[in-house]
């Protein structure tokens, strides 16, 4: 009986081990086959969300910013018209004077001395005149040698003047209402005829220098700058109305740009000194007749464009649904208010990569980023 229950059990578990074999098999054949799709099948493109803008026309009355630098109205370096060894400097550096104030003194002692012995001479020769006139008009006296006499009272006369006038010259004084913005000598030091002792400004009246490139000048004309307003660096909260008093006809021979000179009254609540930063806006063009190239002008943000190895100007146009990057040369003109001019290359609707542009590549797959959003969540 046992040896019975003992073959019955034999055989099922053979076939119990049979089944089990045929199950793996099949899971093994099933799990190869599932392997096999997800190695066949490609992996979904990653596409990336990039900052972007939009690229508009330039409008013919453009408003522009330029960066400048400030300046006194009158400027002028002062220096003494004779030689001689300074006395006493009044001339401390950011020191206000008035008008006449004593900037600096020369010894004038040599001039003094020199005054006097022309003074000397010249009473000689005015009496001697007065002798030789007075026989002169009495016939006995020939005309030569009156009119010898009269030079030589003349020639007394203008040695004494420039005597005096050099004894004068040894003062200097301030010529307007100003301050001191440099010193270029010290106290006890012989200074020669012409040699800058100070640069003094007159700063009741300021200025600012900007350069305009000659794309603007070109298609504006000299200056083409309307409602000018001025920002200091200092206080950029503040716009002062400014107007503009001059504008150079001569090109820098580096920048290739032209001087603007736009000038205002500084503000009471704000000092501002010469060598300080500003902006200055204006608009630009002409609002009744817009030149083609300026009906051509694009915008675009300034940090859209980067340069490329070859030095040349670029920006990435990128697709309003996504897509491939697509690098595109442009040409680039002046800075505006709202971005950089685009002369050609763009135009009005273009959408640009606005950020990371260094880092981005020919035909990658991105999409504008979505507004409110940013990383990948955009």
């Amino acid at each position: 009986m046992k040896r019975r229950y003992g073959v019955i059990f034999a055989l099922l578990a053979g076939t119990a081990g049979f089944i089990g074999m045929g199950v793996v098999a099949r899971q093994g054949a099933s799990c190869g086959k599932l392997n096999s799709e997800k190695e066949s099948s490609p992996l979904p493109a990653v596409v990336r969300p990039v900052p972007t803008a939009l690229v508009h026309r330039l409008s013919a009355a453009d408003i522009r910013t330029f960066p400048g630098t400030v300046r006194a109205n009158r400027r002028v370096d002062l220096a003494f018209s004779v030689s001689g060894l300074l006395k006493e400097l009044n001339a401390q550096e950011g020191r206000c004077l008035r008008r006449g104030d004593v900037l600096a003194k020369l010894d004038p002692r040599d001039f003094q001395y020199a005054a006097e012995v022309a003074g000397a001479k010249y009473s000689d020769a005015v009496s001697a005149f007065e002798r030789v006139r007075s026989l002169h008009e009495k016939g006995v006296l020939p005309q030569a040698d009156y009119d010898k006499a009269k030079a030589a009272h003349d020639a007394a006369k203008a040695e004494l003047r420039i005597r005096e006038k050099a004894l004068e010259d040894c003062v200097l004084l301030a010529p307007f209402d100003g301050l001191v913005a440099k010193r270029y000598v010290e106290n006890h030091e012989h200074v020669d005829t012409g040699r800058p002792v100070v640069s003094f400004q007159d700063i009741s009246l300021i200025e600012v220098v900007i350069q305009e490139p000659e794309r603007l000048i070109a298609r504006t004309g000299r200056p083409g700058l309307r409602n000018v307003k001025v920002r200091f660096d200092a206080d950029e909260n503040r716009w002062f109305d400014a107007s503009v008093l001059e504008s150079r006809a001569q090109s820098d021979s580096v920048t290739g740009t032209y001087d603007v000179v736009v000038g205002l009254t500084p503000p009471d609540d704000l000092r501002v000194l010469p060598g300080m930063t500003a902006t200055v806006m204006a608009e630009t063009g002409n609002p009744v007749e817009a030149s083609p190239s300026t009906t051509r002008a694009t915008v675009a943000p300034a940090e859209a464009v980067w340069n490329g190895s070859d030095g040349k100007s670029y920006v990435w146009i990128v697709q309003p649904d996504g897509g491939a990057l697509v690098k595109r040369q442009v040409e680039v003109g002046a800075y505006c208010e709202d971005g950089i001019e685009i002369l050609s290359g763009l135009e009005p609707g273009d959408r640009v990569a606005t950020a990371g542009v260094h880092k981005l590549r020919e035909n990658m797959l991105v999409r504008p980023i979505r507004e409110g959003r940013e990383g990948l969540d955009g």
